[in-house]
């Protein structure tokens, strides 16, 4: 029989039931004897009954029957019907006994909404409900139309009855969804139901003339008998009622959010117990001695989104911010240290205040402020240790800012006084910061870049500069103005430095201006990094290579004749030694040009003469001074001279440039590299010699030599220090040396950080030297282990706060570490089930989740920001050791410079799966519900996708155990993230990984997962959500 005959013997069948008055079970059993297996949907049976339905002037209640039983039975499925309801555009007002038997059969449909078919029929069904939704609401603004001509009759119940159930359906949580669902696949039926919804509004509202509804009703009103007047004055206030009720809840459709019932409520203990606070202690450490030339932006992008994870009100996150910058002003034990912390407290917090500040009023930072008042011991130990009132002095900032009234600022004084359990020690110290930032532009001011020649009043600019340089650095690098204060110093040191001392006054002052910013800008790349001395024209790549190549030290023509980078720039990136070490150099081959000239400079140092006699520019002197250390540290090496020839040496060569000591202590470094400094090294002993040279002051002479020399002193210390400690990390460390493991020390240093929930400068430096010696890998293995070694919740609750905190010192190299090595070798070895088992594998998944949702809302900070590549300084990451792989500079910070050998170094390997011990399953691919595009192929998306393959690989097992929960304590804390970190997840999700949750999880979480799936801009994500919220109430 094909399907011509098949619609006209179910045409027979239905007519001859209906002449015969068979009940609905028999003509369902007649029915199912004609179809024989067949789907009833393709010969429009629904369309079928509802036309016979409708002959004559009231619906068959025999048909009505036969249509109800076919869909309790899903003989006819929910989007047949749905269609045929939707056909009906003027049956409100043609023919209202019919539209309210419409509405009864729609009232059965909406009960239980479920399919049985793929996903794309359940994908249907949600457009179809979008449809009658339309469908309604076109009704209902006919209805009202005519609403005047009988307001007791049937269209007035009929409207009544079309609001509930638009209200129903836009009400209820799976139809809700579906809505919205259906919304995102098809915008253009959705944006009819707003104009439709829009003239509705119009017509209730009175704004269209002739269509105000009260104005109707009243009218009917009046003109029916007494005896009623009562009741349908109470039916048209319930219409009224309802239909704002119904618009509003079809309005907020487009809203639709998680609803979040399936996840534990424990964050208001943690805040109580002090827990939360561990997070932002250490936030405001690596802020403060790490990272204060940053963006405030990325601070408060973490702290906001911490808020949210936490569900921490803005009041507490005040008084924690703040609590955190006094800790650290009492773990503060050196003058950098006071001066950074300081900078920190009275400048960058203020700011990072007014950036949280733009959605909150005064009255939040106000009652943070009065709950930080509570901390009367914290607030005196820092006021004894300095010797000033701090709070006072910040909330002045906080008023200059705008962030507080005056008022609020004297009352909060107030409170303070009277809290104290000792009084103030009046000083000027807590001045000092405040005073350096109000002079701040004058001195930015008084150093733009000359043009010719340089004014003689630049002497008494400096001098004051050089005597509280610290001082300054640390302001303008807590206000964001270290970059541009360090950009005129290179100004000047760039105008300066073809500069030939020839004996004139003005000659010296140039050659002490170059020096003088010489080493400054080199005191601002130790402090701050080299980053803040670059201004972009010249780039190293991760390893720590120029991009000028493979030579570290640039050769006479480069130094002499490029005119595009500055002369300290190149220097400091190739020759200056940073926290990382001592950077490998060589000298270039000596011409004959240049041999004598080199012999001319050491028999100058060597007689300790006159610089003017060599007739040479600064920068020539700087380039050709660490030949004349090397020769002489050669001829010392083979006994052709003394120690105190050498010692002549080092004291001409301080004697009026000390500049020129930096830059061969610079080179001695790097030749001392691999020696240790206890031995009898002379390479060392040389060095020493420039630490133990004593300045000299000519009469007349401007710039203090004292102040000189002890700016170098201090440059060529840090060196020393810089890279002895590699050479300890690398040989003679006195941990390894007392047999104390990696695992011991990293063991102490958290469980530090968890008694005092802060981190401390000592813990801060031997975690750094633990990164050097083990890398990302080991040190992400040690901290999950150490989480996993507790049982108590609340521990577990701190210890996820440390380890947060801790991840935020390179997170996103973490992050992908624990995703590609960690969690799979947790998750694959049998062993290991017992360590992810509840409550530590719901631990272990929040943080997961939180270190996925803080590399994400970094990245889109720095995709957001227009200028960000042109700015270092938005992006937050750890300083590799040289010849550590740096994967951002493949990621999505870097996509614009990516060399192809690091790309395939990066990519996933083909046998990575295969030698992990997993399931067969994961190493064969499944297509994830959205189509990567290409930025999303680095190493962050790569390990989310590589994760999540094997999450389906576990569930492909069918089986319950602490590795399915694991994953489902992973998805629950991801969509309490928000949408745009699961959305930036769920991408990645295999198609089968859906189908298996789905079927397994309850009914809160389906919801969730479904409308998360549904929000991405995939036709299978869309299908995918669709089939869960039918399969729902299957």
């Amino acid at each position: 029989m094909d399907g011509q005959q098949m619609y006209t013997a179910v045409q027979e069948l239905l007519l001859k039931s209906w002449k015969d008055r068979l009940p609905d079970i028999q003509w369902s059993i007649r029915m199912k004897k004609v179809l024989k297996g067949a789907t009833i949907d393709g010969y429009a049976l629904c369309d079928m009954i509802l036309s016979q339905m409708f002959i004559g002037p009231n619906p068959s209640s025999l048909l009505i029957s036969y249509l109800k039983h076919s869909i309790c039975t899903q003989m006819i499925s929910h989007v047949a019907v749905l269609r045929s309801l939707a056909k009906y555009e003027n049956t409100c007002i043609t023919r209202p006994f019919c539209m309210k038997s419409l509405l009864e059969i729609l009232r059965l449909c909406i009960v239980k909404i479920s399919c049985l078919g793929p996903p794309d029929e359940c994908l249907q069904i949600a457009v179809a409900l979008l449809q009658v939704v339309l469908w309604l609401v076109k009704s209902i603004c006919l209805s009202l139309e005519k609403i005047s001509d009988n307001v007791s009759g049937p269209v007035v119940s009929n409207l009544i009855q079309m609001c509930e159930l638009l209200f129903a359906i836009c009400s209820k949580d799976q139809t809700r969804m579906l809505l919205f669902v259906a919304r995102l696949e098809d915008e253009a039926l959705w944006s009819q139901l707003d104009v439709e919804i829009s003239s509705v509004m119009t017509i209730a509202a009175g704004t269209k003339p002739g269509n105000h509804l009260e104005q109707y009703l009243n009218r009917s009103i009046q003109q029916l008998s007494p005896g009623y007047r009562k009741d349908d004055k109470e039916r048209a206030e319930t219409l009224k009622i309802k239909l704002e009720r119904a618009l509003d809840s079809a309005l907020k459709v487009p809203n639709c959010t998680c609803l979040g019932k399936y996840l534990p409520s424990t964050n208001s203990m943690e805040y109580k117990t002090g827990y939360s606070n561990c997070y932002l202690n250490i936030m405001i450490f690596i802020e403060t001695h790490l990272t204060i030339t940053h963006d405030p932006q990325l601070l408060v992008d973490q702290i906001l989104l911490y808020e949210k994870l936490q569900n921490i009100s803005r009041k507490q996150t005040y008084a924690s911010l703040c609590q955190g910058a006094l800790l650290g002003l009492v773990d503060s034990s050196v003058n950098s240290d006071h001066t950074r912390t300081f900078a920190f407290f009275f400048l960058k917090l203020p700011q990072i205040l007014a950036y949280m500040k733009h959605d909150d009023s005064n009255s939040a930072l106000c009652l943070g402020l009065e709950d930080l008042l509570k901390y009367v011991s914290l607030i005196d130990s820092v006021d004894r240790k300095h010797k000033c009132d701090c709070l006072q002095e910040f909330l002045s900032q906080l008023v200059k800012s705008d962030l507080l009234t005056e008022s609020q600022a004297i009352d909060l004084n107030a409170k303070r006084q009277s809290s104290r359990h000792a009084p103030a020690e009046p000083s000027q110290q807590q001045h000092l910061v405040i005073q350096a930032n109000s002079t701040l532009p004058n001195i930015l001011t008084s150093l733009e870049a000359p043009d010719k020649s340089i004014p003689d009043e630049m002497p008494n600019v400096f001098h004051p500069l050089m005597k509280s340089f610290q001082l300054i650095a640390a302001t303008t690098a807590a206000t964001n103005q270290l970059k541009t204060f360090s950009g005129k110093l290179i100004s000047f040191n760039e105008a300066t430095k073809p500069t030939v001392v020839d004996g004139s006054k003005q000659s010296h002052v140039q050659g002490a201006l170059y020096d003088v910013t010489f080493l400054m800008l080199c005191l601002i790349s130790q402090e701050y990094g080299i980053e803040l001395v670059n201004t972009g024209q010249f780039q190293a790549d991760s390893f720590g290579r120029s991009s000028l190549g493979y030579q570290w030290l640039f050769n006479q023509q480069m130094v002499l004749n490029n005119e595009e980078e500055s002369y300290f720039e190149r220097w400091a990136q190739q020759c200056l030694p940073d926290e990382l070490g001592a950077k490998p150099m060589y000298l270039p081959l000596n011409g004959q040009t240049e041999q004598p000239k080199i012999d001319q400079l050491v028999q100058l140092f060597y007689n300790n003469g006159d610089i003017q006699t060599v007739q040479m520019g600064c920068e020539e002197l700087c380039h050709y001074v660490p030949n004349v250390v090397e020769q002489t540290l050669a001829a010392w090496e083979h006994d052709y001279i003394g120690k105190e020839e050498v010692q002549k040496v080092a004291d001409g060569i301080c004697s009026e440039m000390f500049s020129l000591g930096v830059c061969s202590a610079a080179w001695l470094c790097s030749n001392a590299v691999g020696v240790d400094a206890s031995g009898d090294s002379k390479v060392w002993a040389f060095f020493d010699m420039f630490l133990e040279s004593k300045a000299t002051q000519k009469p007349g002479f401007h710039f203090n030599n004292t102040e000189r020399a002890s700016m170098m002193v201090s440059i060529i210390e840090k060196m020393k220090s810089h890279s002895l400690g590699k050479i300890q990390d690398s040989g003679s460390n006195p941990a390894l040396a007392s047999k104390e493991s990696c695992s011991s020390m990293f063991s102490k240093a958290f469980q530090e950080i968890m008694d005092m929930r802060i981190l401390t400068k000592v813990v801060q430096k031997r975690l750094e030297m633990i990164f050097n010696m083990s890398g990302v890998t080991w040190i992400c293995w040690s901290m999950i282990g150490e989480l996993l070694k507790l049982n108590r919740r609340d521990d577990l609750s701190l210890a996820v706060q440390a380890a947060y905190g801790i991840f935020q010192v390179d997170n996103e190299q973490l992050t992908i570490a624990l995703l590609r090595r960690v969690l799979p070798r947790l998750l694959s070895d049998p062993s290991h089930n017992s360590h992810i088992t509840d409550p530590r594998g719901r631990s272990l998944a929040k943080l997961t989740v939180w270190c996925i949702a803080s590399s994400l809302t970094t990245q889109n900070s720095y995709r957001a920001d227009p200028k960000a590549k042109e700015n270092p300084l938005r992006i937050r990451k750890r300083k590799r050791v040289r010849g550590e792989p740096d994967r951002d500079s493949s990621s999505t910070l870097r996509e614009d410079n990516r060399p192809s050998k690091l790309r395939r170094l990066l990519s996933i390997p083909e046998d990575e799966n295969a030698s992990s011990g997993l399931n067969s399953a994961l190493a064969a691919t499944t297509s994830p519900l959205l189509v990567p595009q290409s930025s999303q192929l680095e190493p962050l998306y790569k390990a989310i996708a590589s994760l999540m393959q094997l999450f389906a690989s576990i569930l492909s097992d069918n089986g319950q155990n602490s590795r399915t929960e694991f994953i489902y304590a992973f998805l629950q804390e991801l969509l309490a993230c928000g949408d745009a970190v699961s959305s930036s997840v769920l991408q990645f999700m295999p198609v089968s990984m859906a189908n298996h949750l789905f079927s397994t999880i309850n009914k809160n979480f389906i919801q969730d997962l479904a409308l998360a799936i549904g929000q991405l801009e995939s036709v299978v994500a869309r299908r995918q959500a669709a089939r869960a919220l039918c399969i729902m109430e299957r």
